[in-house]
């Protein structure tokens, strides 16, 4: 990159302008809300929406590659931001092709669905279902997330308490969730799981289907 292309650069991030070249030939992805800074920065062309520079805080999903964090800055309508919820709201990114830390939201196309990376090692499902420990679990609730599991299965976040009696606590985790398993998506259903390394990596062994228990 040469010295005007910083220039550029910085004004674009002063401003909340986002590259026009990044939003028409970026990798299409899409990327969870984490947390959003509203500047008090406005903008107003013509007879236009007024806008707002933002600072949003986002977890990035590519096709076949492993889940990211990235930071985006650029303008927003404001009639737009009482939709923008940390923790719930998804939206479609545009990442450059070959630096991962230049993101920029896309709100004029859909949210793709997304095939993750599986993980490795002992962060995969596959180590910790094979060997992690043996936990009963209770599902509180589950909402699809646009997402497919590298064994092509949809992946839904499940909040679940691990049943430990007075030591039980809660997680949040996204799991592949098989057709088969999908009448057990209920709240209150009781399942097996297998927990790894660290007590929020958690696993449902849907080949077990339902704890009689």
């Amino acid at each position: 990159m040469g010295f005007f292309d910083d220039i550029a650069d910085s004004f674009r991030s002063a401003v909340g302008s986002v590259d026009g070249d990044l939003l028409a030939n970026g990798l299409l992805g899409r990327a969870d809300l984490l947390g959003v800074d509203i500047s008090g920065m406005t903008l107003q062309v013509a007879n236009g929406l007024v806008e707002r520079k933002a600072t949003f805080t986002l977890q990035v999903y590519l096709e076949g590659e492993t889940p990211f964090p990235a930071t985006a800055v650029q303008r927003i309508q404001e009639i737009y931001i009482p939709q923008l919820v940390p923790g719930q709201t998804v939206l479609a990114v545009r990442v450059d092709p070959t630096d991962r830390t230049k993101v920029a939201i896309d709100f004029q196309t859909p949210v793709p669905n997304i095939t993750v990376k599986a993980g490795e090692g002992r962060d995969s499902a596959a180590w910790i279902l094979a060997n992690g420990t043996d936990a009963k679990v209770v599902l509180v609730a589950n909402q699809p997330m646009g997402l497919t599991s590298s064994l092509g299965d949809p992946v839904h976040g499940l909040t679940l308490t691990i049943d430990k009696g007075a030591d039980s606590y809660q997680v949040q985790v996204g799991n592949g969730v098989p057709n088969a398993a999908l009448p057990l998506l209920y709240p209150g259903s009781k399942l097996h799981a297998k927990i790894g390394d660290d007590p929020t990596d958690v696993v449902v062994d849907w080949s077990r289907g339902a704890r009689t228990d």
